[in-house]
């Protein structure tokens, strides 16, 4: 013990020295360099001492002796570069483009003159080909973005190559971290990222999906990072309204249409047949009264009927700039009145985001800029941006729903408030960060930032839709025994569930790093990240049973903490550039956990602290240990010419598994008094482990690992077109999640990560614990082609293919004292059959310039009009069939129906002055495709066996009212009918 206490004493003042020396902290890649060389154009010989100034910044560079300058920490964006010297013409480069994390080379030719103050204009062409790119990346602006029929960062996202549906290249949706101006928004309880950010304020966007340099961690598969706008002179702003009009978008009939079923078949000579019956329970009572309560019970509520009769809105204003060379700020705010395509059991799904940013130059070398945002929405929807509806969270939630209807005769139509399930999610995220920028020289910088992160969400009973009712025995809060259904047993009238969530993570973060630029061919980082956390998680369900009471409860707090140190060098040479890095990152519960993991109660007579059989004692518990991984990253890139790009990437990255995996305790007690209901170890009532509502926290959780390797080729065609050929590999190991389930992604037949924990005394109320037991091998190739045409039109194609395999080791079941024999999962046993994807994504875009075409009236119709096409396709999913006649047994044989979907944007701008106007219409879905869910099971197999009929013939019909189900057929959230959204924008 005592060697182990100066292991961590030693390493908590490695990093101590670490913060003191290197740590005079830069933040991440937000800025980046202009580097090149002046020479003369008649000579070629350079210009030692030649001046560079970006325009209109302080920011500035003179050349060496052989002609070469650099300029480091520059913003993204587009600049105008000054280069003077005496006896040459002065050139102004315009339109100079600075990505984050990138080189923008200018190798300018001066010629001389003899005519003092003479200046040449020139615009910059910004290369096909980026020859510092060492791995896939993205860069969007927001002049690409705002061409494009997105209006969020999920769908800037989806657009991009590798990225599928929340997935990066193959990886789960929990492989990547989402980060604003280089600071994180993954509260890590869940590991969810926020999203919903302001695309008004974004001044570049990076994707990186290829792996990254040594400065980024906490994510396996996609670092996303959002820059906002910072440092623009004057004062500019944006205004837009959006709207879509009330309908009906989703498919099959308005879910409260006097058509349906219910309304159709139950009428009154219905009850009267059932009257005069004598087998019917309604033998002999008033049909007409009988009637009456019928279709007083299918009434609907105004709340939920006039889903369709909503018209949906969003707001949104920002407004930023620079009102002098010291200050800079940007204020923004949006709302929108989401409404959902389904009826639900609030009338609204609101959604608000507020950010504001200042800059202060306190000096010319000292600058401190403060951040902070404010967002959140209420919604009913499962589509939500959240890993808590899935397998993530717990058994229950992957099939737990939220208070919304998708069926026309579900039992809870007319009845939603208190019905099984969640309640509306109610969320809230605060971020704030204060960040220091000092300039030690024209070659050194550091930043230290300080940030704040709260996420808090809450799927309580805020409204108080469970009331007490005196009628019932049962004491409050009752439970679903007492719901009450109307005369035939299928609809709910009243409900009393009480099912109750709501959890907070709290994440205070200091980081930084020093960087230097310590000749022309090396750009040096050293950094640190240390981050500690605070949450709660409080999970309740209860109901009655046998006539007691009993509580499944998940309820448990944490104060972990994790950071990382890292070093990396940016290598540049003419025909070489490597990213070099290295990255040591830890982790530790900083909690006691039981001892025994069959028996953490200590309820068993023969574990130690057990005060009295059958009921929880005083565990003994134990140190959690820290983690460690240690990451090397390389990426080269090779300009073969000045066109074509040879790249290649390698690199281990790890990512810490959510909290929930490691601190869960989820347990049921048989008690009434609330204040035992959540004291687990209270030594008066009884109490088990449970499996349903999460997971038994793993003390002994380690990193998740994966290997990547990207190669790539860049050629650019002609000046025309830049190809890209990319192949990628992924080695994923130590994984603890392999079935991504969700309620509307099952992944019926995938493999589980967690291990059934059996104790010696009771081998009913058991417990589950997630390991790192999974794997997965991920390979695939990405097509890429964009066009520079010198006309309005231009392509962007993307094609995918990829290949996933993977399964899962270790043990399905284990036995405390082997009084039963530890069952493993089985390499083969659980090995997942390869399967493929094929993805294409295609844009195309017919902008016109402000000015452009012919006139009528004086009025300029092609004048700054764009139209933006998007269409997308993906192949159906593979499945195995084999039928009677087949002896065949080749898994993954047949593949469902593809995804096809096509967008469509139109904008037009109108200027007054320097007011800009643009009008646009949007169509999504514009040819109303569907997508048909997976059917299984016996459905598959009549769909199979019956391929000479009609398609909605093979399809299963609605089992409650016998008809065409196409509530059931088509997927509602990968592909909903054609929507048309109207928006105005004002920009000055």
């Amino acid at each position: 013990m005592k060697g182990k206490s100066l292991s961590r004493k030693f390493f908590l003042c490695f990093l101590v020295i670490v913060l003191i020396v290197g740590g005079n902290g830069l933040r991440g890649a937000i800025t980046g360099k202009i580097a090149g060389k002046v020479y003369d154009s008649e000579s070629g010989k350079p210009l030692p001492g030649t001046n560079v100034i970006i325009v209109g910044t302080t920011l500035g560079a003179s050349t060496d002796d052989n002609g070469y300058f650099f300029i480091i920490d520059v913003p993204p964006g587009k600049y105008s570069v000054a280069i003077n010297y005496i006896g040459y013409e002065k050139v102004v480069l315009k339109d100079v483009v600075v990505s984050s994390g990138r080189t923008t080379e200018l190798n300018v030719p001066l010629k001389p003159t003899t005519v003092m103050g003479k200046e040449v204009i020139v615009t910059a062409e910004r290369p096909v080909v980026e020859k510092d790119k060492t791995a896939s990346e993205v860069i969007l602006t927001p002049e690409k973005v705002s061409q494009t029929w997105v209006r969020s960062l999920s769908e800037v996202l989806e657009i991009q190559p590798g990225i599928f549906r929340g997935h990066f290249r193959g990886g789960t949706k929990l492989e990547s971290k989402y980060m604003l101006d280089n600071v994180s928004l993954n509260s890590g309880l869940l590991s969810d990222n926020y999203q919903g950010l302001n695309l008004t304020t974004v001044q570049e966007i990076s994707v990186l999906t290829g792996g990254y340099n040594a400065e980024y961690g906490d994510a396996m598969s996609g670092i996303v990072n959002i820059i906002t706008k910072e440092g623009v002179p004057g004062i500019h702003g944006t205004f837009l309204f959006r709207v879509r009009p009330p309908g009906k978008y989703h498919w099959g009939r308005y879910m409260y249409s006097k058509k349906n079923y219910d309304w159709q078949h139950f009428d009154l000579d219905w009850w009267t047949d059932q009257t005069n019956d004598p087998n019917s329970e309604f033998y002999g009572l008033n049909p007409d009264s009988l009637f009456n309560v019928w279709r007083e019970v299918i009434t609907p509520d105004p709340d939920q009927a006039n889903y369709t009769k909503r018209a949906e809105y969003e707001t949104e204003a920002t407004i930023y700039g620079s009102p002098s060379s010291k200050l800079s700020f940007l204020l923004s705010g949006r709302y929108k009145r989401g409404v959902n395509v389904f009826p639900q059991v609030i009338p609204y799904n609101p959604e608000f985001n507020f950010q504001g940013k200042l800059s202060y130059n306190i000096t010319p070398k000292l600058k401190i800029t403060l951040n902070g945002l404010y967002g959140g929405y209420e919604s009913a929807s499962s589509s939500l941006p959240t890993n808590f509806l899935s397998i993530e969270t717990a058994q229950e939630m992957a099939w737990n729903d939220l208070p919304e209807l998708r069926d026309p005769y579900e039992w809870n139509k007319y009845c939603m408030k208190g019905a099984w399930g969640s309640r509306p999610e109610l969320r809230r995220v605060k971020q704030f960060y204060i960040r220091l920028k000092h300039i030690l020289s024209s070659r050194t910088y550091y930043n230290l930032t300080f940030s704040f992160l709260d996420d808090k969400m809450d799927r309580t009973d805020r409204y108080g839709w469970v009331k007490k009712d005196e009628d019932y025995p049962h004491q409050y809060p009752w439970s679903f025994d007492d719901d009450v259904f109307g005369p035939l047993g299928h609809y709910l009238v009243k409900a009393y569930e009480h099912w109750q969530d709501k959890w907070e993570s709290k994440v205070y973060n200091v980081k930084g790093d020093i960087s230097s630029q310590v000749n022309n061919n090396n750009l040096v980082k050293v950094g640190f990240d240390i981050k500690s956390y605070d949450f709660y998680y409080d999970h309740q369900m209860s109901a009655y049973e046998g006539g007691m009471r009993w509580n499944l409860m998940n309820v448990y707090d944490g104060k972990p903490y994790e950071g990382a140190i890292y070093a990396q060098d940016k290598i540049e040479f003419s025909g070489l550039i490597l990213n070099a890095g290295l990255r040591l990152s830890f982790f530790d519960q900083n909690r006691e956990a039981p001892k025994n993991m069959f028996d953490p109660l200590a309820y068993e007579a023969t574990t130690p602290g057990n005060i009295k059989p059958g009921y929880p004692g005083r565990p003994e518990k134990e140190r959690t240990k820290m983690q460690i991984a240690l990451a090397p990253r390389l990426g080269i890139s090779h300009p073969i010419s000045e066109n074509s790009v040879l790249h290649f990437m390698y690199g281990h990255f790890y990512q810490r598994p959510s909290w929930h995996k490691m601190f869960g305790f989820p347990y049921i007690n048989f008690t009434e008094d609330w204040d035992k209901v959540y004291d687990p170890y209270d030594t008066s009532t009884v109490t088990y482990m449970d499996q349903w509502q999460g997971y038994y926290g793993n003390p002994k959780m380690g990193y998740e690992k994966t290997i990547q390797f990207e190669i790539g080729f860049d050629q650019n065609i002609a000046d025309l077109a830049l190809l890209s050929i990319t192949g990628y590999y992924k080695d994923a190991s130590r994984q603890t999640v392999f079935r991504e389930a969700t309620l509307l992604e099952p992944r019926w037949g995938d493999a589980n990560t967690w291990t059934t924990l059996y104790n010696a005394t009771n081998q009913y109320n058991v417990a589950l614990m997630v390991s790192n037991c999974a794997y997965a091998d991920i390979r695939g190739v990405e097509l890429r082609l964009d066009t520079r045409f010198r006309f309005p039109l231009n392509f962007s194609l993307n094609y995918d293919l990829s290949y996933v395999s993977g399964g899962v080791v270790g043990y399905e079941s284990m036995y405390e004292f082997g009084l039963g024999v530890n069952q493993p999962k089985g390499y083969g046993m659980v090995k997942k059959d390869w399967n493929s994807n094929h993805k294409f994504k295609g844009i195309m875009n017919l902008s016109f310039e402000k000015g452009y075409g012919f006139s009528i009236l004086g009025f300029k119709p092609l004048s700054d009009l764009n139209m933006n096409l998007y269409y997308e396709y993906w192949s159906g999913q593979q499945y195995t069939y084999h039928g009677p006649d087949d002896p065949s047994t080749e898994p993954n044989n047949k593949r469902w129906f593809p995804h096809m979907r096509t967008n469509l944007k139109v904008s037009k701008g109108i200027y007054a002055g320097n007011v800009r106007f643009e009008l646009v219409c949007e169509v999504r879905n514009l040819f109303n495709n569907y997508d048909i869910n997976m059917l299984w099971w016996d459905d598959l197999v009549y769909f199979e066996e019956n391929k000479d009929k009609p398609l909605h013939e093979r399809l299963p019909k609605h089992w409650w009212s016998g008809e065409p189900n196409k509530w059931g057929w088509y997927n509602m959230w990968t592909n909903p009918p054609r929507q048309v959204y109207f928006q105005l924008q004002v920009d000055f």
